[in-house]
């Protein structure tokens, strides 16, 4: 198939605004080969009807896994930077552990935006199991997610050759790899259970958001990625990670990509060989004030109790016949709580809200993400269990379930919720936001859904 000046210039314009991937002259080549590739199962005959044919697939689709697959650039290995892990291992952890411990909250919240094949989030979670002795007594999270699926398989097996060690400091290998048949080696079971991996667009809207776990982070890592972007996506996606950022929570970007107009109003600061760059205070959003207040500092719920999808929940048989007018208020504030990374007082919000209205089904999916990013899961499939059966047609609640047991391993029971979701989400127009999304259109939490399904 050959492209003419016209079809080639509307097949870079189509990526950017998929992908976001800006393609320079001289990775023309690499266009011209993604496409043949992912437009050899087109209908039509014509380069035009064949490209109209390409716009109208969803970005979960096989053609556009490959498009993403030859033209994002997966090149990665453990440690890469060492001026920049030093920083994390000397510097930036140990002052995030040391401040958790000074609270009595011993939670962290990572994230690797375009991790490739895995090295990255890996290597982050080999500096927390040294940091951390007591690494059992954390509630951790360590998010990495990527827009190509291949290369998500690939890190979720944890497989590597010789050539992604090329920086690993020693004892790195012999510690927390075995050697494998065809000069492969694998990572140690512990340290791969600490990461999660999940498909995330970060050119797309999908972030931040509770539905997705992308909220709340104390640390950002987003390297070598920006820089294939056309200069409104990256204003773009830098706003939304700075967003997701708590504050006082750090973003770390390649040299070559952060610039002060780009991060501005984040603070800059400099460590031997690396910059990072900081959430100050001034982020932080007035919040709601509540317009009612409890009696006691936490309410008495009853306990989680574990159900099967299909079993109701223990809830009242009629709804209170008090004035509930208030109640929008404290779910409000315990959103603007989450997002700020106050989660535990967002959780005691948002069950003193439900403890006078036990029938708020969006306020039970707004405690699961809650508690999703506690690292509280039990309470977290609870609460999704209570919001579907008093909401049986959220769609955002049969997602969060399906992509919790997805990652707990419960495949089928997950996928069956991922498809529950992507039923609801059709009759959708594609640009809607959908209520209890975080401001997610239903075009993009459809796209997410498929990409999990896509992962078998």
């Amino acid at each position: 198939m050959r492209l003419s000046a016209e079809a080639r210039h509307e097949a870079q314009a189509l990526i950017a605004r998929r992908l976001g991937l800006r393609l320079p002259e001289d990775r023309q080549p690499e266009l011209d080969r993604a496409l043949l590739e992912a437009l050899r199962s087109s209908p039509s005959d014509s380069p035009e009807a064949r490209l109209a044919w390409l716009a109208c697939l969803p970005d979960g689709s096989p053609q556009w896994g490959r498009i993403a697959s030859r033209l994002t650039v997966g090149e990665t290995y453990f440690f890469r930077d060492r001026a920049c892990f030093d920083a994390l291992e000397e510097h930036v952890l140990p002052a995030l552990i040391a401040s958790r411990r000074s609270e009595g909250l011993l939670r962290l919240r990572l994230w690797s935006a375009g991790c490739a094949t895995g090295e990255e989030p890996y290597s982050l979670a080999m500096l927390l199991d040294r940091l951390l002795p007591d690494r059992s007594c954390w509630a951790l999270t360590l998010l990495a997610t990527d827009v190509n699926r291949v290369a998500l398989e690939a890190a979720e097996r944890g497989l590597y050759r010789e050539w992604s060690f090329r920086e690993t400091p020693a004892g790195v290998r012999d510690r927390y790899f075995r050697s494998r048949r065809a000069e492969r080696f694998e990572l140690d079971p512990a340290i791969r259970g600490m990461v999660t991996f999940a498909p995330l667009n970060l050119a797309g809207d999908g972030y931040p958001t509770l539905v997705t776990n992308t909220s709340a982070m104390d640390l950002i890592l987003c390297r070598n990625v920006l820089m294939y972007f056309s200069q409104e996506t990256q204003r773009e996606s830098v706003a939304r990670l700075q967003r997701a950022l708590v504050t006082g929570g750090w973003l770390v970007l390649s040299p070559v990509e952060a610039s002060p107009e780009l991060l501005h109003p984040l603070l800059t600061v400099q460590f031997p060989g690396s910059t990072f760059h900081r959430k100050d205070r001034a982020f932080e959003a007035p919040l709601p004030a509540p317009s009612w207040q409890e009696e006691t500092p936490r309410p008495d719920l009853e306990p989680p109790v574990a159900v099967e999808l299909q079993s109701p929940p223990s809830v009242p048989a009629e709804r209170p016949t008090d004035d509930r007018s208030g109640d929008a208020a404290p779910l409000a504030a315990a959103r603007a709580l989450a997002d700020q990374g106050k989660l535990e007082p967002a959780r005691l919000l948002c069950e003193a809200a439900l403890s006078r209205d036990r029938l708020d089904a969006g306020g039970y999916l707004l405690l699961a993400a809650i508690c999703q990013e506690l690292g509280d899961i039990p309470a977290a499939l609870e609460g999704l269990r209570r919001a579907i059966y008093l909401a049986p047609d959220s769609a955002p609640a049969h997602f969060l379930l399906g992509s919790l047991l997805f990652r707990g391993g419960e495949r089928r029971r997950g996928r069956r919720c991922l498809e529950a979701a992507f039923r609801l989400l059709e009759s959708l127009p594609s640009d809607q936001a959908v209520d209890g999304a975080g401001g997610m259109t239903a075009g993009r939490l459809k796209e997410t859904a498929r990409a999990y399904l896509a992962e078998g």
